[in-house]
């Protein structure tokens, strides 16, 4: 998943005093009555209910005014404690590294999937339960609560990057598998993609079989255009911005060097969409390279954009130095008084080294070759001497000037699902 997720304060940091305090605040908000607690204060609440109104769960984030009562910054999301309650309005304490449970069903789908890696989720009240049903995908509706989980469940890894999640909500129930949202690809930007429905199986041998025959075959194709279509937009709207105009003050008075504060406002546009695209873009350069057959590299215009596409992922690869380096920096002050005010301050250099780099991952040719690829997503990659024996006998049948824009030949339907690739 991307990394711009919250990280709020972890609990381990808590003690009783603090639970007791955010129930009362809690109960005061929904009560509509005034009440001050000396160390914390309530940021804000919200709960959530099916659509029958069944309740599914309620959480509120709180900070302690006391770290910035001297300063004019804001909490930062590391600043802030977020809290699940259960319907009766008790919290519930998270327990982020507490080992993973004894899962009988994870042990037995090991043994029925080689290859794949099978991992026992975490069902502990609260977050766990929370996070786990914000990473199913296409279920079509919750199927337990924040304090009324499932059974067991695992979280199942392939090896082409399917996640997969296997659910049994009674003790004696089916096995209930089904799609979990593909790493690098926030739940917001899943866009029109379709995954495979859960389905519903008894043994844990017939579970096996549905996984790799049935369900990891279409959870391939629905994760390509998410991980595609989020990517795109990212780099789409990368462009927008690369052709955007600095406005460049020129009252009296104004020095040049805040010019840098447009530029400062750009760039912080940017980095959303640079997060999303170094989330999505590199395994869909890696698809790419899979996919590739050797035919291409004898067309001359997918040839020059397979050159291109490795100083695309050089300027993916220096994005995620550059996050990895900023994340590193801004640990070490998050504690002090001006956190806030520096963290600000790494924000911008991150950015504005940053930017050279989006602009080169802007005008690369990720977005092409991937519509290029598209139709050959979930189809077997023929064997590399087959494919080069193919190509050496098309060889003398290309067109004089091929080109991943020309249309299809009048003759030739074009396949399902192709679109024109934009450059």
């Amino acid at each position: 998943m991307t990394d711009d997720t919250p990280a709020y304060t972890d609990h381990a940091a808590l003690v009783p005093a603090d639970y007791t305090a955010f129930e009362h605040l809690l109960a005061a908000r929904r009560d509509g009555h005034p009440f001050i607690h000396p160390k914390w204060e309530m940021l804000l609440s919200t709960s959530s209910t099916s659509s029958p109104g069944t309740w599914e769960y309620a959480y509120a984030l709180f900070h302690s005014p006391l770290r910035f009562a001297f300063t004019d910054s804001s909490p930062a999301a590391e600043d802030v404690v977020r809290v699940f309650f259960d319907e009766d309005g008790r919290a519930l304490p998270d327990r982020p590294a507490s080992p993973r449970p004894d899962s009988p069903l994870s042990k037995d789908l090991a043994e029925h999937l080689p290859g794949w890696s099978v991992e026992a989720c975490h069902l502990a009240p609260g977050r766990a339960l929370v996070e786990l049903e914000e990473q199913t995908w296409g279920w079509g509706g919750s199927q337990w609560t924040s304090t009324a989980g499932p059974h067991d469940a695992s979280d199942l890894t392939g090896p082409a990057g399917e996640r997969l999640l296997a659910v049994r909500l009674l003790p004696d129930a089916p096995i209930l598998v089904g799609a979990a949202v593909p790493d690098g690809v926030r739940p917001f930007d899943l866009g029109q993609a379709r995954p495979p429905a859960p389905l519903s199986v008894g043994p844990t041998a017939a579970a096996a079989t549905a996984i790799t025959s049935v369900i990891a075959p279409r959870y391939r194709q629905a994760a390509w255009q998410a991980r595609v279509g989020s990517m795109t937009f990212a780099i789409d709207s990368l462009r927008d911005l690369c052709s955007a105009r600095i406005t460049r003050p020129r009252r009296a008075g104004r020095r040049a060097g805040e010019t840098f504060e447009s530029e400062a406002v750009r760039g912080r546009a940017a980095w959303r969409h640079i997060e999303t695209a170094i989330a999505a873009a590199p395994a869909v350069a890696a698809a790419i390279r899979a996919f590739t057959v050797a035919e291409d590299r004898l067309d001359p215009v997918v040839r020059k954009d397979l050159q291109q596409l490795t100083l695309t992922e050089g300027a993916l690869t220096r994005l995620q130095e550059i996050r990895a380096g900023w994340q590193e920096e801004i640990a070490a002050f998050v504690d002090t008084p001006d956190g806030s005010w520096l963290r600000r301050q790494a924000e911008d250099l991150r950015n504005q080294e940053a930017w050279p780099h989006a602009q080169r991952l802007a005008e690369g040719p990720l977005t092409a070759l991937a519509a290029y690829i598209t139709p050959r997503i979930g189809a077997p990659v023929p064997d590399r001497e087959q494919q080069m024996k193919a190509a050496l006998a098309r060889a003398g049948n290309l067109p004089a000037s091929p080109s991943l824009t020309s249309p299809p030949a009048a003759t030739a339907a074009p396949p399902p699902g192709r679109h024109r690739p934009t450059r």
